[in-house]
């Protein structure tokens, strides 16, 4: 029950399908948490990402049941170090490296754009996939990464500044000044703020007295 509720409550929070996939690592109690640790736990976290996300792109296929596998589980985890990193040298400002960018094109590469006709005879556009088992989870994220790199402003994505959490998130609010990924950590990030600042006095109190 707890990790369901951290999986709520954490994981959709960035605004970005690709960001959110990125933030299934999280630290919880000072420890790493993967929240992607089993192919079920993989499965429980799709099906909350397509509630989280309704606008994302529209993959054919989606009457097939996907098969949960630790092979597909383990694809999805190298693309998400690989999302990692290319967030990473984008807010801290560094060069982006060709392997990220070559995974990145080859998820793309999984799928293509055509029409279809829906019965009521709208021509609608779709993302048919040629690859089912992997392409229906990697490509509408390989898309949600795509538009953040060449579509938004970077200087609105952010690692949250909370040192103690490794969270991204893209920041849309007005003025752009959002610097916590959460309310809850911009709370606790002010808490251990004030305790250290109680502490240094505390200790400049006790030099003074000697």
């Amino acid at each position: 029950m707890a990790k369901e509720k951290v999986a709520g409550d954490a994981l959709f929070l960035s605004g970005s399908l690709a960001l959110d996939l990125v933030n299934t690592e999280m630290i919880v109690r000072r420890k790493k948490r993967d929240v992607l640790s089993s192919p079920d736990d993989l499965a429980h976290w799709w099906q909350a990402a397509l509630a989280h996300h309704p606008e994302q792109d529209s993959v054919e296929g989606g009457e097939t049941p996907l098969a949960w596998t630790f092979d597909l589980l383990e694809e999805v985890k190298r693309f998400r170090q690989s999302l990692r990193s290319l967030c990473t040298y984008l807010v801290e400002e560094q060069s982006t490296t060709i392997p990220d960018l070559e995974l990145l094109n080859h998820i793309l590469s999984l799928g293509y754009r055509s029409v279809q006709l829906t019965p009521p005879g709208e021509i609608i556009p779709v993302y048919r996939v040629y690859d089912q088992q992997k392409g229906r989870i990697l490509l509408p994220i390989a898309l949600s990464a795509l538009r953040l790199l060449t579509e938004a402003e970077r200087q609105r994505l952010h690692k949250c500044r909370n040192d103690r959490c490794i969270l991204f998130f893209y920041d849309t609010s007005k003025g752009g000044t959002r610097q916590w990924c959460s309310l809850g950590c911009l709370n606790r990030s002010r808490s251990i703020h004030q305790y250290q600042q109680r502490h240094n006095g505390r200790s400049h109190g006790m030099r003074n007295e000697r």
